[in-house]
């Protein structure tokens, strides 16, 4: 007789990472001398769709965008800390839950200081077929041009889903 069991750590994963998410966010915000009210006043909503389209795996990349808006949109933005959703990390996953703060404290102190004046927002990039999450709507992200994307590493784990970071810098900086 012999006997198997499954377990469905996917749940356990996305809860993991959809959490640790929006805590690494946080932290860049708080870090970075922006003012993390209005990203508290949107927890929520933020919890809301980043955990769905984790769920669906539909959900490509969570996106904080920092921009100076005394200056001309389109040519505003100041900084960009992405978290890229890989769902293949750790394909034979042993439910093993992790999360590395050194990495978000280290892309922080290489993206450098954000002026007093800035402020930011929190952009979802998707896939097409995406469920609809109340809160949420369609955007595009600002241009990159003239900036550099460096890779951090991976900042989370949890089962098979990883995220790594990375954070854009202006050329030459």
């Amino acid at each position: 007789m012999s006997t198997a069991v499954h377990v469905n750590t996917h749940a356990h994963a996305v809860t993991h990472v959809s959490t640790g998410l929006i805590r690494g966010l946080r932290r860049i915000v708080k870090e970075s001398g922006l003012d993390p009210a209005k990203m508290t006043n949107q927890w929520p909503i933020l919890e809301s769709g980043v955990e769905a389209w984790l769920t669906s795996r539909h959900l490509r990349s969570l996106v904080l965008e920092i921009h100076d808006p005394s200056r001309r949109y389109g040519d505003d933005l100041v900084g960009r800390f992405d978290f890229t959703i890989d769902y293949g990390y750790y394909p034979d996953a042993d439910g093993e839950l992790w999360l590395d703060p050194d990495t978000v404290y280290y892309a922080v102190r290489k993206a450098g200081a954000v002026p007093s004046r800035c402020d930011y927002r929190i952009v979802a990039d998707t896939k097409p077929g995406r469920p609809d999450v109340a809160g949420w709507s369609t955007t595009s992200l600002r241009s990159t041009i003239g900036f550099t994307r460096h890779e951090v590493g991976t900042a989370i784990g949890g089962g098979s889903l990883g995220t790594g970071l990375s954070y854009y810098a202006r050329t030459g900086s």
